[in-house]
């Protein structure tokens, strides 16, 4: 082997090598992102001694890792495949009663196995009034993470009985 050859097959190693690193830092840094479970549900908040009990519209938001990600905002959207075709889709975001001592509080950093809980009082004008397809969380990374939509089914079926005929 002469020295240009083996120039040549030490550039190409470390060509190989500079390829692969940059390749990893970006799967790391850009693709690699914590994933967050999101579930919906119409729970009944029973205190100990108290009589009274009290429903509420739970949304809980677990990280699956790798790493943190600090969530942001509850969203909501109605959208089907023709709503999109036709641009008719519909956004909202909820904001949070700040005075409810038993839900989380957003923004948080949630890390790694973590999971937080955010209740909102259930009545006949709470956030499942709408009927909205979509219920999820976002982040600071600008995506949302939406719950299951059987998930959101349960819980605005549940509405629907429970306060349908109020409309």
């Amino acid at each position: 082997m002469t020295a240009s050859e083996i120039a040549v097959v030490i550039s190409v190693v470390s060509v190989s090598i500079a390829g692969f690193s940059l390749g990893w830092n970006v799967y790391r840094d850009v693709i690699l992102k914590a994933k967050v479970k999101v579930d919906i549900i119409v729970g009944t908040v029973i205190q100990h001694g108290i009589s009274d009990r009290s429903e509420y519209v739970i949304i809980t938001a677990t990280n699956y890792g790798p790493g943190p990600v600090k969530l942001s905002m509850v969203q909501m959207k109605n959208s089907s495949w023709w709503r999109k075709l036709f641009r008719k889709e519909k956004y909202a975001v909820v904001i949070q009663d700040y005075k409810n001592p038993m839900s989380g509080q957003l923004p948080y950093k949630l890390e790694f196995g973590e999971r937080i809980d955010l209740s909102f009082h259930y009545n006949a004008s709470c956030l499942l009034k709408e009927g909205w397809s979509h219920v999820g969380i976002s982040d600071y990374f600008g995506r949302t993470h939406w719950a299951a939509s059987k998930k959101v089914k349960a819980a605005t079926r549940s509405w629907n009985k429970d306060f349908g005929n109020m409309k």
